[in-house]
């Protein structure tokens, strides 16, 4: 029941003393009665609170009465005169100053009448919403059954219940709305709010400069962040309370569904675009299965191509929406991209010829992400760009060298170039498979030589590099007489067909070690 209903029985005696637009149409819930000077931990939005005024007396009475009911947004005041007479200008005007509706009750009313009056129909109501959420259940049943949409649901929940709210995805795309669409701004602070939250159910209080001040009810639809949330403006609805137990659990049952189906797609998509990956930096299948597998995600593997990997700094932060935002941003810039994340970092595909007039990459994903990444920092590697497949291997090794090695503070870093400064770096941007590939060529004849003879030839290559091909050095390290030092270093020679005392072979053979040794 709302206010006026109240003040249209007559055996009650209420009249109104101050209230604000619209004021009389606000639900009540329940009624309090009280003369505490602070009751604020006993109210909450929609009780009506009655009272013989006794706080008035005291020093500063009236602003901590009227200050606590007005901070628990409480549907009105009901003041009973008998004890002080009449109400002081004073509460009328903090009334009136703190948007709090005011009324008077007949002196031959007690306050008992008006609680049994809210109770009973309080009672009544609540039987009359579990009707109506049986029937919302069914319709939602029915509607899930024949594949309904996210918008026919909240629809369908609109329609009984005359409220209106948003869904926004695991990743923080607002996937449907009923009634006016909420600000971005707002989306990603309820997103990032429900993303953080322990609990399924959140109030965001603070929903930013803007956005009207009207706190936001956040259900999460599934057991994590992931499955997404449906949120609902506090102010626009008086009924929330009631639903918060009934129909809005029926509304998150019915998104479940679809949800955790978006979920699994995108798990599913996820181990798909990585089983790419793992075979590009293996090298477990041709060039041309990986061009096919290319061909089946409309990629041209004999055009452009570039590797991305990405970090976020805060390892609670979605792979996911890592994943999404940078899709994102290389679909802007006219390219092809898929994306997956494999134990915290993100890997992206991209493929085509960027158009000529984006802005630099950095600069487009902070201007559509900032919202969302709420000041946290994303690190992107960047590859060079080549053409064809059979130089991906050394591109995904690149892009995660030059995630490795960035560094500055900006929300969005982008390493696009990378300083080498060691033969190790160099080598580490040739990807494991390569680098194995290039010590077994090399070295293999000294291991298969050292397991048949139980020999130390290639402990001896390694004492020997290490020692700058000082032969007296190497052997005091080794403990060897020099001829013996003299005597292994020719066997390794000839097994290797490289001469240690030539720089190019000498180098070969450093290499193959520092391969070997894992760089």
């Amino acid at each position: 029941m709302d206010i006026r209903e109240l003040l249209d029985d007559a055996e009650l005696g209420l009249a109104v003393i101050a209230a604000a637009p619209d004021a009389l149409e606000r639900t009540v819930r329940s009624a309090y009665i009280t003369d505490l000077p602070d009751p604020s931990r006993f109210l909450s939005a929609g009780d009506i609170v009655l009272t013989s005024g006794q706080w008035i007396h005291r020093d500063g009475g009236v602003e901590s009465f009227i200050g606590a009911l007005a901070r628990q947004n409480v549907a009105a005041l009901i003041v009973g005169t008998i004890d002080i007479g009449v109400v002081p200008s004073e509460v009328i005007a903090l009334c009136r100053e703190r948007g709090l509706t005011l009324l008077t009750i007949a002196s031959g009313v007690s306050f008992r009448a008006v609680v049994d009056r809210v109770a009973h129909a309080e009672a009544g109501e609540r039987d009359g919403a579990a009707s109506a959420n049986a029937e919302l259940g069914r319709r939602m049943a029915e509607a899930v059954s024949r594949g309904g949409s996210v918008p026919e649901l909240l629809r369908l929940f609109a329609a009984v219940t005359g409220t209106r709210g948003w869904v926004v995805d695991g990743v923080g795309t607002l996937i449907a709305h009923e009634g006016p669409a909420p600000a971005p701004a707002l989306v990603a602070r309820v997103w990032n709010t429900v993303g953080r939250a322990e609990q399924p159910r959140v109030v965001v209080r603070d929903v930013g400069e803007g956005q009207g001040g009207e706190p936001v009810l956040a259900v999460r639809i599934g057991t994590s962040a992931r499955s997404g949330l449906v949120a609902y403006p506090l102010g626009d609805q008086a009924a929330l309370p009631l639903l918060g137990s009934l129909a809005l659990d029926t509304l998150v049952g019915a998104l479940r569904v679809e949800t955790e189906l978006a979920a699994r797609w995108r798990d599913a998509r996820n181990e798909q675009v990585a089983s790419l990956f793992e075979a590009i930096r293996g090298y477990e299948v041709s060039p041309g299965a990986i061009s096919a597998r290319m061909r089946l995600e409309g990629l041209d593997p004999q055009g452009q191509s570039t590797v991305a990997a990405a970090r976020c700094d805060d390892e609670g932060f979605s792979p996911d929406a890592v994943v999404a935002i940078l899709e994102r941003a290389f679909t802007a810039r006219g390219r092809k991209a898929i994306g997956c994340h494999v134990d915290g970092v993100v890997l992206v595909l991209v493929n085509g010829v960027e158009r000529d007039d984006v802005p630099p990459l950095a600069e487009q994903i902070l201007d559509e992400a900032h919202l969302a990444l709420e000041g946290r920092q994303l690190v992107v590697g960047l590859s060079d760009t080549i053409s064809g497949v059979s130089r991906l291997n050394p591109s995904v090794a690149t892009a995660l060298e030059r995630l490795g090695s960035a560094s500055g503070s900006e929300q969005v870093l982008v390493s696009s170039a990378l300083h080498v400064q060691s033969h190790r770096e160099l080598l580490r941007m040739l990807g494991d498979a390569t680098r194995e590939g290039y010590a077994h060529e090399v070295l293999a004849p000294l291991i298969e030589y050292d397991e048949r003879h139980g020999a130390e030839l290639l402990a001896t290559l390694r004492a020997f590099l290490a020692g700058s091909g000082a032969w007296q050095e190497t052997a005091r390290s080794l403990h060897l007489h020099p001829n013996t030092l003299r005597y292994r270093m020719a066997r390794i020679q000839e097994l290797t067909h490289r001469d240690v005392g030539e720089l190019p072979d000498r180098v070969d053979l450093f290499l193959a070690v520092a391969c070997l040794d894992g760089v």
